[in-house]
C-alpha cells in the first residue's frame, strides 16, 4: 500500500455513524408544549393508541434500549423524583397526553381504578362492547316491571338476559341512567 492510500483510508467517513444523543431530559422537554402553570402541557411526540405520550428511553447499560417510556411518568420523575415501583402516575386533568407535573399525582392501582370510575372513563352502559341491552331496552324493562308486573324471569326471557339481571336493573343497581 502506498502512503497516500494509507492516509486516505483513515480520513474516510464511517459507514454508520452514531448520532450524538441528547440527554433524555433535553429530548423530553423539546417535545412538550409548555403553556400556563394551570393549563395542560400537551405531548407533541409519539402518542400510543390510548392517547398517552411515549418517548424512547436512554440506553443506560442497555436496560432501556428499545423501551418506550410513558411521557407523563417521565414528566413526574423529572419534576419530583423517582416513582416507587408499586405506584401509578395519575392525571388530575384526565388528559392522557398532558405532561404538566402540576396535573400529575401518585396513586395505587386501586386509586387509579377509583379515579377511572369517578370520571366515568370505564366501559359502562352503552359503552360496553359485549352488552345485550341499551338504554332504551333498560327503560322498557323498568317501565314493564312497574306498569305490567311480570316475574323477572319472563322479562329476562323477553330481553335475552337473566332474571337476576332484570332484578338488578329494576332495583337500579346496574344501568344507572342519568336521564
Amino acid at each position: 500500500m502506498q502512503p497516500d492510500e494509507e492516509n486516505a483510508s483513515h480520513t474516510l467517513p464511517r459507514a454508520i455513524q452514531r448520532r450524538t444523543k441528547r440527554g433524555l431530559e433535553n429530548r423530553f422537554w423539546a417535545k412538550v408544549e409548555r403553556r400556563g402553570p394551570t393549563d395542560c402541557w400537551p405531548w407533541r411526540g409519539s402518542i400510543k393508541k390510548n392517547g398517552s405520550g411515549q418517548i424512547g428511553g436512554e440506553p443506560e447499560g442497555n436496560i432501556l434500549r428499545g423501551k418506550k417510556l410513558y411521557a407523563h411518568r417521565v414528566a413526574y420523575e423529572l419534576a419530583r423524583g423517582l416513582i416507587p415501583n408499586d405506584l401509578h402516575v395519575l392525571h388530575r386533568c384526565d388528559n392522557p397526553a398532558c405532561t404538566n407535573p402540576a396535573h400529575l399525582f401518585l396513586g395505587t392501582h386501586q386509586d387509579n381504578m377509583a379515579d377511572m370510575i369517578a370520571k366515568r372513563r370505564h366501559a359502562h352502559g352503552d359503552r360496553q362492547t359485549r352488552r345485550k341491552l341499551d338504554q332504551h331496552r333498560v327503560r322498557a324493562i323498568r317501565w314493564l316491571a312497574l306498569h305490567d308486573p311480570a316475574p323477572h324471569h319472563v322479562l329476562g326471557r323477553e330481553f335475552s338476559v337473566s332474571a337476576s339481571n332484570v332484578d338488578f336493573i329494576v332495583r337500579r343497581l346496574t344501568w344507572k341512567l342519568t336521564a
